[in-house]
């Protein structure tokens, strides 16, 4: 399966100049011949809303979004914004849309309430984590600061998940020889995921800047060996393709069937 990721600098608190991006970039998706296109998190509105959450949430019928779902019928579209329930309680979320259908919401786990981010103030944390079917492969998406944890991590594995997807707004905080100080934690992280997971760990990272803090891009995949199959620029609005393998799955499989183990384990567990 061939993917994307549309690594973009969402314009703050704009629904509809956000809108028109998803579809200028999903377009270019479609036209190059993908299955799959990416956005980050909080992609549709910006990221630090505060006293514009309630105004700027969507839900629970999502039909703002129907100019992708419409899309979603020529490529699958995975997007992420604040989502107010019929309750009246908000979260942040991530969509996965396919066949003109929103097929998964996941809502985020992990708010950090630390140093720049206040996402406790504005936001109510998700309940669980759910692998899902999508054409020949199990997927699971995580939001951010959930891959920080093991067991949000953990428990898409022990369900067979094989393509882990996570939109994600990490700012930047240093700069060394080789970049962004917080960019080799990053690939540490996605490789050794994918790597003990069998499985693709895709890291969608935005751009831009908002309350004069910076996000600093650099997306990457890695595949079931624990090897970078792509990795974005730093600081750049950029469309990135990589191919999703599954013979690469099945090659790992054969060779340390780590994840069939994590299986055993689990129905011990049960």
């Amino acid at each position: 399966m061939k993917a994307s990721i549309a690594q973009i600098n969402p314009i703050f608190g704009n629904w509809q100049a956000n809108l028109e991006k998803h579809v200028h970039f999903t377009d270019i998706a479609i036209r190059n011949g993908a299955e799959l296109v990416i956005f980050p998190e909080m992609a549709l509105t910006g990221y630090y809303l505060r006293d514009l959450v309630p105004r700027l949430s969507i839900g629970p019928d999502f039909s703002i979004l129907k100019p992708l779902l419409e899309m979603s019928k020529e490529i699958d579209i995975v997007t992420s914004f604040p989502e107010r329930t019929s309750d009246f309680i908000f979260h942040i979320a991530s969509v996965y849309l396919h066949r003109g259908k929103l097929v998964h919401l996941h809502r985020k786990v992990y708010l950090p309430i630390n140093g720049m981010f206040e996402d406790l103030k504005d936001f109510k944390k998700g309940s669980e984590v759910k692998a899902f079917w999508v054409k020949n492969f199990k997927c699971g998406m995580l939001i951010c600061r959930d891959i920080w944890h093991l067991d949000t991590v953990t428990s898409l594995v022990l369900q067979g998940t094989k393509i882990i997807i996570a939109p994600s707004a990490v700012p930047l905080r240093s700069i060394g020889d080789k970049g962004p100080g917080i960019d080799s934690f990053i690939e540490r992280t996605v490789r050794s995921y994918a790597e003990k997971g069998t499985c693709y760990f895709i890291f969608a990272n935005r751009v831009g800047f908002e309350e004069g803090i910076c996000f600093y891009g650099g997306s990457q995949v890695a595949d079931p060996f624990g090897n970078i199959i792509c990795k974005m620029n730093f600081l750049e609005e950029q469309l990135a393709f990589f191919t999703i393998e599954e013979r690469r799955i099945e090659q790992r499989v054969s060779c340390l069937p780590l994840a069939l183990e994590q299986e055993d384990y689990l129905e011990k567990l049960v």
